[in-house]
């Protein structure tokens, strides 16, 4: 059975939406749209995807009437009035994304948008990190109810030479592109749907034997499994909860049985993807902060004398410094650096690895040397769990720990008073991402932040 395919998706047609450009329907992915944006995009435009990627909850909802049967009745009215339109032919998705990073330095990433055969953990796709079981409870939910996605999972796949996306990248630049959006950030989005059989035969031959990381969208690919196994015949986890029926490597994962030999490949057996070359220029990861907030008996004096331990505490006086990108990187003279900032006074403080065996060890009573090697690795095992009480497990850390890749955001957050602690981390490396996913090993949660996201709604794969 063949892994790639190209697929019909639907698109948003403007001039049935009524809308002047898509920069009126489009939204970010649900994990990252704030309750005040979502009300924002509801006020935007009727035909706003948030309608279908983070429907709201109203007064009243219960297991018949609620977010979801809503998010189900307004894709079926929006395909039935033309608001969304099929591809008229099987494509492969071709996305340029050129946005400018923080440190205004401008770049462009380039991807493809196809259907992947599923496969459980460690056969041709690897995660590396674990997720919160309420966000897949939720996407769950969501895809049972409307039989459709309206985000990708994001992977990466080695590709030196550039073979793989070059066929496509010769279609598109030969016209205009098929759809284009420009988002909050400035991030522009160019998308081409490519149709030409002789180039998808090329794509496809090219990724069939490809290994997949996962960038982004694990709870999408986990909850791509259960859905999976419930169009399959595997019933539902209680409470729409995954409830792991195996493991690999301690991540939840689910023994599939594959359809019979004369069962044709559906939808519902592939998962939704756009994959980016790891050797991409224009692939960025940024850091994502640790804010503590609402912790009990939280106390900054005790932190502060406990940090010695395992670091080297540098006072440092200016907020602006702290700010910039890279600061802590460019002040590391060996090992893990973080910056720590609390509220009530100016500045924070360095916090430099100390490199002595009595923290390799401590490092290493939690988690195997290729993750220990991990900034937030080290900041879970040596801070937060030790010193803060903060379980590494999702949802826990859920509970006290905000995740933001802005550092400007979390000086103000903390100045403002709203954390009572904020830890600045550096990105993790695209190497340590392999070299985890390698190992079958996987870090702890928002390990990473690949910058630009995927916007929701350029195109909604439907899996009737």
């Amino acid at each position: 059975m063949i892994r790639i395919q190209p697929f019909q998706g639907w698109r948003y047609d403007l001039a049935a939406a009524g809308a002047a450009s898509l920069d009126e329907l489009l939204t970010p992915p649900y994990d990252v749209i704030s309750p005040a944006q979502q009300a924002e995009f509801y006020d935007r435009h009727p035909q706003n995807v948030v309608r279908l990627e983070l429907t709201r909850d109203e007064a009243g909802d219960d297991d018949r009437a609620n977010r979801y049967m809503r998010a189900a009745a307004t894709l079926a009215d929006w395909r039935r009035r033309g608001v969304l339109r099929q591809e008229p032919a099987p494509a492969i998705y071709l996305l340029r994304q050129r946005y400018t990073l923080p440190d205004g330095q401008a770049a462009t990433r380039s991807g493809l948008i196809f259907r992947l055969r599923l496969a459980p953990w460690g056969d041709g796709i690897l995660p590396h990190e674990r997720t919160f079981p309420a966000a897949k409870a939720d996407r769950l939910a969501l895809t049972i109810a409307t039989g459709a996605q309206c985000s990708p999972i994001f992977l990466l796949y080695s590709d030196p030479a550039g073979q793989v996306h070059a066929p496509l990248a010769v279609a598109a630049d030969e016209r205009a592109p098929d759809a284009l959006y420009r988002d909050e950030d400035g991030v522009e989005h160019a998308l081409w749907a490519v149709t030409e059989p002789a180039v998808l035969a090329a794509v496809a031959a090219a990724l069939e034997a490809k290994t997949f990381y996962i960038a982004d969208g694990h709870h999408r690919y986990e909850t791509a499994l259960n859905y999976q196994r419930w169009r399959r015949g595997g019933g539902l986890p209680d409470a729409l909860a995954p409830a792991p029926l195996s493991s690999w490597q301690g991540v939840p994962t689910y023994t599939l049985a594959p359809p019979a030999p004369s069962a044709a490949l559906q939808p519902f057996d592939t998962a939704w993807v756009y994959a980016a070359g790891i050797e991409d220029p224009g692939l960025a990861i940024l850091p994502t902060h640790r804010c503590i907030h609402d912790l009990p008996g939280f106390d900054a004096g005790r932190l502060l004398a406990g940090l010695g331990e395992h670091f080297l505490v540098t006072p440092v006086d200016d907020d602006a410094a702290l700010e910039k990108p890279g600061f802590y990187r460019r002040n590391r003279v060996s090992g893990t650096v973080f910056a720590l900032l609390l509220p009530g006074q100016p500045g924070g403080f360095l916090l430099q690895l100390r490199d002595d065996p009595a923290t390799a060890a401590r490092l290493h009573v939690d988690y195997p040397p290729v993750v220990a090697a991990v900034d937030v690795a080290v900041l879970q095992s040596l801070v937060l769990g030790p010193l803060l009480g903060i379980d590494a497990d999702p949802a826990g850390l859920k509970r006290f720990v905000a995740f933001t890749p802005s550092a400007a955001e979390a000086v103000e957050g903390v100045r403002a008073g709203r954390y009572q602690a904020v830890f600045l981390v550096n990105p993790t490396p695209l190497a340590q991402l392999q070299a985890v996913s390698d190992a079958g090993e996987v870090m702890p949660p928002k390990a990473t932040y690949f910058y630009p996201k995927l916007p929701a709604g350029l195109v909604i794969n439907c899996l009737e």
